[in-house]
C-alpha cells in the first residue's frame, strides 16, 4: 500500500470525522463525538486556526490522521500537542509506512519554532 502524508484540506474533513468516529466506536463511546464537519472546517481552516491536521492518503482514500495544536509549556515554551494519531483498522498491517507521520519539519513552522 502506497501512502502519502500530506496537510489535510477542507475537503478531507468528512474522512477525518469518519476516522474520529471510528476511534470513538473502538473506545466504546460512539455517542461522545459532538464535533461536525462544519466545526472541523471552521476550526482547522478558518481565520482562527485551532488545530493542524495531517492525513495519510492512499489509493483507498484517507486512511489515517494526525491532529496537532499549539500549547505552551512552562519548561519548553511553545510546543505542539498531538491530540490524535488514528489509522483506520483496514489500513493497519497493510504494509504502508505510517512512520512517516513524523513530520516535525512541517509542524515546527506552523507553531512558530
Amino acid at each position: 500500500m502506497t501512502i502519502e502524508i500530506r496537510d489535510a484540506r477542507p475537503e478531507d474533513m468528512p474522512a477525518v470525522l469518519r476516522l474520529v468516529k471510528e476511534l470513538a466506536t473502538f473506545e466504546k463511546e460512539p455517542e461522545a463525538v459532538e464535533v461536525t464537519e462544519t466545526d472541523l472546517v471552521r476550526d482547522g481552516f478558518g481565520e482562527e486556526k485551532r488545530f493542524h491536521c495531517f492525513v495519510a492518503d492512499s489509493q483507498d482514500g484517507v486512511v489515517g490522521l494526525a491532529l496537532v495544536y499549539p500549547r505552551y509549556s512552562t519548561w519548553k515554551g511553545p510546543v505542539v500537542h498531538l491530540e490524535d494519531l488514528i489509522v483506520t483498522e483496514k489500513a493497519r498491517g497493510a504494509g504502508g509506512r505510517l512512520d512517516t507521520f513524523d513530520r516535525r519539519d512541517k509542524i515546527r513552522p506552523w507553531v512558530g519554532r
